[in-house]
């Protein structure tokens, strides 16, 4: 039987809920005030030697800088009517209070913990974690490995839910930080060592080497950047914003997340943000009041296949192009065009749609770029202004952050759609005859993503029933009551049949 892998967040070693993830300001930290007190290193390691017997040396100088954080959030309680007449049937003997008491008593709300890990970066107390691990507490203590029995106070000084990356400070002084190393250099083999607390055994470390770099495409981040350093190194529930490091104990990464087989341990497939992406995060968030503006451009783009590119004239499949110019974009005032192929981006090749998405995320609202565009064969530069994403829209629709004006749900195991609008029927050039429900994301490993089905496709029937909305579908599939169910989609200007097994 094949075995079941997800993707699991690394936050939560004992058994508690994981925090939603927000970001919060604050005006009195500025990157210019600390830039001079964060150590960085961007010497490259040196390839082949000797055989290292210990790593003693390279641990020393980062143990005394990797703390352990609790965080804690207080929740409102929810009852579920239905699970307790559930229970009272079962077990008649309950006593009337019963849950109350598991909820606290009535009224009463519920207090979330969760333990992660964090780097110290600067030595009057800032410190780099995840923002799953602290962006969304209500109060957040640290420990630091010199005196464990003392807690310190923690600041929230900004977050950044779309990287997971965040940045706390404490009140103190003269404390050993991390030397920071150049992520942009590092190859496949270099040996890494992961520093934090999983599980609660704080002071944990193990090794490995870094698998792979610039994964992206992995859904852990909604609506996230994704640009992850991969690693054998042993990363679990706890090492979360911990520290990732080289041979000569230099941070390049935050160990964020790991594929876990069934049990949810470690299989030797974990994630780390690079150290480069998060030491800009932290620039960011200190110059933007704790928060991350990011640059726009005012297309829809998708990447282009063999017979895209054979359609374009060309005999490779390298840039990405625009499927729409939305209007009074900076790339319609630049004079870009439906139909141009990116080539290049402020001289840099353009190599895929999530690479040029991270890129421009990356610069500046506001920031003059170049841009390289093949149209019909010419090929034009471009000057364009970028302005602020989360101001951009292409037609009706914002590109940046979720304006949350689409009812996303669930509808089967994995997979979340959302009512068919007139934007969305528009980019798909469909007329108004195609009713149905847009697949907004299938997640991997499920019956619906190995059956075929992919974000992007319109489900116009289920069971052999016409669908038109996100509440019919959930009604066909509720009264579903067979083993596989049959799913007609649009896509591509055709439609199709995949047959998905469904979970009893």
């Amino acid at each position: 039987m094949k075995s079941s892998l997800k993707i699991s967040l690394g936050l939560l070693g004992c058994g508690v809920l994981a925090f939603g993830i927000s970001s919060l300001r604050s005006d009195e930290h500025r990157f210019s005030d600390i830039e001079k007190r964060i150590v960085v290193d961007k010497t490259p390691l040196p390839t082949g030697g000797t055989p290292v017997m210990s790593y003693a040396s390279a641990l020393e100088k980062v143990m005394p800088s990797v703390v352990t954080i609790f965080a804690s959030k207080t929740v409102s309680s929810e009852r579920d009517p239905q699970q307790e007449e559930l229970f009272r049937r079962m077990f008649p003997q309950l006593p009337d209070d019963f849950f109350d008491q598991q909820k606290g008593g009535k009224g009463h709300p519920n207090k979330e913990q969760g333990l992660g890990s964090g780097v110290i970066i600067s030595e009057d107390g800032y410190i780099l974690t995840n923002n799953h691990v602290a962006g969304d507490a209500d109060e957040i203590k640290v420990t630091l490995p010199s005196d464990k029995k003392k807690q310190y106070d923690a600041k929230l000084i900004g977050a950044d839910p779309q990287t997971d990356v965040a940045l706390i400070k404490i009140d103190a002084k003269n404390l050993p930080h991390i030397t920071i190393a150049d992520s942009s250099v590092l190859k496949i083999g270099d040996v890494v060592l992961a520093v934090g607390s999983p599980m609660g055994l704080d002071q944990t470390a193990t090794i490995g080497i870094i698998s792979a770099v610039g994964r992206s495409n992995l859904n852990i981040i909604d609506n996230g950047y994704e640009n992850f350093i991969q690693t054998d190194a042993a990363i679990n529930r706890g090492n979360s914003g911990g520290a990732l490091v080289d041979a000569e104990g230099r941070l390049i990464g935050i160990p964020t997340a790991i594929q876990s087989g069934m049990s949810g341990g470690n299989i030797g497939i974990g994630f780390a943000i690079p150290s480069n992406m998060a030491l800009n995060i932290v620039e960011r968030l200190l110059d933007g009041g704790g928060i991350v503006k990011r640059a726009g451009l005012g297309v829809l783009l998708r990447e282009i296949d063999p017979a895209t590119a054979k359609a374009l004239g060309r005999s490779d499949d390298n840039g990405v192009l625009i499927a729409e110019v939305g209007e009074n974009t900076p790339a319609a005032k630049a004079g870009m065009k439906a139909g141009d192929l990116i080539l290049f981006y402020d001289g840099k090749p353009v190599q895929s749609l999530t690479q040029l998405r991270l890129d421009i995320s990356n610069s500046k609202p506001g920031a003059e770029m170049t841009f390289t565009v093949d149209r019909k064969g010419k090929s034009i530069e471009m000057k364009v202004n970028l302005a602020d994403l989360d101001q951009i829209k292409v037609g009706s629709t914002k590109i940046g952050r979720s304006s949350g004006s689409v009812d996303s749900q669930e509808l089967i195991a994995g997979v979340v759609a959302a009512d068919l609008d007139e934007d969305t029927r528009s980019s798909l050039q469909a007329d108004d005859s195609l009713k149905g429900v847009l697949v907004k994301s299938v997640k991997d490993d499920t019956p619906a993503a190995e059956a075929g089905l992919k974000p992007g496709m319109v489900i116009t029937q289920i069971d052999q029933s016409d669908v038109a909305s996100v509440a019919d579908a959930k009604k066909i599939v509720s009264g579903f009551k067979g083993d596989v169910l049959l799913v007609q989609v649009f896509v591509s200007g055709r439609r199709d049949i995949l047959a998905i097994p469904v979970k009893k």
